[in-house]
This record gives C-alpha cells, sequence and structure tokens, in this order.
C-alpha cells in the first residue's frame, strides 16, 4: 500500500490517518508553512515547526489544537516515523519526511533552494518518492540571482527620491515582505503596513533577528513617508513567498 494518496481533501497517509496541507477539514492536519492555500481553518489538530504556530494563531484564531516539532526530531504517529526539513521558502516552511516499514516519502511543501539570508536553508532530504511543488517549475521561469534583483530595486528607490516620489512595493505580509525587508535592511527606513508588521513581531517574539522597520498607523503622516519605501500587504489566495 502507497504511502500517500491523492484524494479529495489532500495528500493523505492512510498508515498515519492524518493529511497533509488539505484544502478541506480533516481531524489532523499536517501543516508545511503558513500560507493560505496550504493551511485552512476547521481542522481538529495542526502538526507545524515551532516557528509557524504564531503565524496559525495569527491567521486562524488563538484557540486552535497545535502540535510544533523542530526541524530534524522524529516522532511516530500510529508506526508512521515524521520529521520536518528545512523547505527554505518562508520561516518555519518545512519539508515532511515521512517512514513506514522501510519506505521513506518526502512531500516538500513550497520550496526554494536560493538562501534568503532569513529562512533556513532547503535541505535534500533522500527518500523513495519525492512530491514536488512545482508552480514556477517550467523552463520559462528564469530567476535573476538575488542581489541582482535588491540592486535594481535600491536603484529604483534611488531614482524616486531624486524626484522627490514615494517608493511603494506590494508584497504578501508571509515571505515576500520579510525577503524584502532583509535584502534591503540598511539602505532605507522601511515603512511597513499593520499586517506586516503584525506578523514580524511574531517571528521577533520567536526569536528571530529581523530588521527594524516602522509600522504604518492611521497617525502616520504623509510627510513622515516622503521619499521613504513603503511595504503594503498584497491579498492574494495564492500567496507564495
Amino acid at each position: 500500500m502507497a504511502l500517500i494518496r491523492f484524494t479529495n481533501k489532500g495528500i493523505y497517509c492512510a498508515q498515519g490517518d492524518f493529511y497533509i496541507d488539505p484544502w478541506k477539514p480533516v481531524n489532523y492536519a499536517v501543516t508545511t508553512h503558513g500560507h493560505a492555500d496550504h493551511v485552512k481553518w476547521g481542522n481538529k489538530a495542526y502538526l507545524c515547526h515551532d516557528l509557524t504556530k504564531s503565524i496559525l494563531n495569527h491567521r486562524l484564531g488563538p484557540d486552535l489544537n497545535i502540535q510544533t516539532l523542530p526541524y530534524y526530531k522524529q516522532i511516530t504517529i500510529n508506526g508512521v516515523k515524521l520529521s520536518l526539513f528545512p523547505a527554505g521558502h518562508v520561516i518555519g516552511s518545512a519539508q515532511i519526511r515521512l517512514e513506514y516499514k522501510g519506505e521513506v516519502c518526502v512531500i516538500s511543501g513550497d520550496y526554494k533552494v536560493e538562501y534568503d539570508g532569513i529562512s533556513t536553508p532547503f535541505e535534500p532530504v533522500k527518500c523513495h518518492t519525492f512530491v514536488s511543488e512545482s508552480t514556477f517549475g517550467l523552463p520559462i521561469y528564469k530567476w535573476q540571482p538575488q542581489h541582482q534583483v535588491f540592486d535594481q530595486i535600491k536603484d529604483w528607490v534611488s531614482g524616486n527620491k531624486d524626484k522627490n516620489k514615494t517608493s511603494v512595493l506590494m508584497a504578501y505580509s508571509l515571505g515576500k515582505a520579510q525577503r524584502l525587508i532583509k535584502g534591503l535592511a540598511g539602505y532605507e527606513d522601511i515603512f511597513v503596513h499593520s499586517s506586516i508588521a503584525n506578523l514580524n513581531e511574531g517571528f521577533i517574539s520567536a526569536g528571530i533577528n529581523l530588521p527594524e522597520t516602522i509600522r504604518i498607523t492611521p497617525e502616520t503622516k504623509k510627510k513622515t513617508c516622503k521619499k521613504a519605501l513603503s511595504l503594503y500587504h498584497q491579498p492574494s489566495q495564492m500567496a507564495n513567498g
């Protein structure tokens, strides 16, 4: 019997009787990370990485039944050995490693192989079966090294300042926002939307070292942000980091 199968609720491990990133409510959901297309409200119990718990509480509510694991620690669920390995996608993102009677399966969730300086770097995990997220897997997608992208952003911000304009970037509050903050730290004061600030505070309280930002509030004066760099939340059902 295969260790996992695809169902109308998501990826299911029958031997362990749990789902991975289900899109409908189930009894036990193993969660790769906190983006909206990977975690849903209504599951009776959740299992995720330590750093993902505050994200689930922030987005789904404070009264969730959440069990957490650090990377590499192994637990057993109904005879299935389960452990989490870094996915490099966003802070706390994890690949799910399953082992049962000598068979090893890894479900990647979203992952990123270029180290972003803030998420725990991706690690390949030896297995018999690897389930890969491939949102941008087609060869038409060719990404520049991130340092080149940040240099382009800095040049753009400098050009806006010379024109007495404010620079505004839209970013998912989880993932993209933290990458931008880390990559642009020390270059300019960075003003952030409250949804980004709230997640940043959750990470900082969990021990993550994030560069300082300035929260935008209703009291923030227009002239305060003049010629500055501001990050605003970009809502999306497919919130990839």
